[in-house]
């Protein structure tokens, strides 16, 4: 069992879209100022697709977009984590529990090599998220026209020829960690 920093933003990704459509929208409700580290600097009363949040949150590691949408979905942290931990029990990911969506460091989050895999290979099945972690550059809007850049934190996508689909994380507890594939 290790900490597992940003690695852990696959999860509530397919937690999300087990309960709602790409083309939902969300209204940004809750203030994600006290969020450090990694964000795209949401602001409460904008609107997004769940299609670019994602998108956000899988390249970008928005970690101001985990909260919001945990509490879409969940209504708060704790209850999206509970739901995040049913899901990773039902993928057979025993040696892993949350308590954010994030990643952020917490000596009750962690995860292991084995159940990272699993959980990667039970994204397979969710073509939207495997297309995020595999892109290099991206942009989303508001529902106002705010644009926001994204970039992938992945640098093996520009140091490999093959490609390289998968989520990055670092904390200081946690330090590099990787989740993924390169196909051949």
């Amino acid at each position: 069992r290790r900490p597992l920093a940003s690695t852990t933003k696959v999860m509530p990704a397919m937690v999300v879209l087990d309960n709602m459509k790409l083309n939902d929208v969300i209204k940004v409700r809750t203030d994600t100022a006290y969020v450090s580290r990694t964000k795209i600097y949401l602001r409460p009363g904008e609107s997004f697709r769940v299609r670019d949040l994602i998108k956000a949150l899988l390249i970008s590691s928005a970690n101001d977009v985990a909260v919001v949408l945990a509490h879409e979905v969940a209504g708060s942290q704790p209850r999206f984590s509970a739901m995040m931990n049913k899901k990773a029990r039902k993928i057979g990911a025993y040696n892993t529990h949350y308590v954010n969506p994030h990643g952020l460091s917490s000596p009750a989050q962690y995860s292991s090599s084995y159940d990272l895999a699993l959980i990667m290979n039970a994204a397979k099945r969710y073509p939207f998220i495997m297309e995020s972690l595999g892109t290099k550059y991206s942009s989303i809007r508001s529902l106002k026209g705010r644009r926001f850049f994204l970039k992938n934190h992945n640098k093996m996508m520009w140091r490999d020829s093959r490609p390289v689909i998968g989520k990055t994380g670092f904390t200081r507890s946690a330090m590099h960690c990787f989740v993924g594939r390169i196909n051949y």
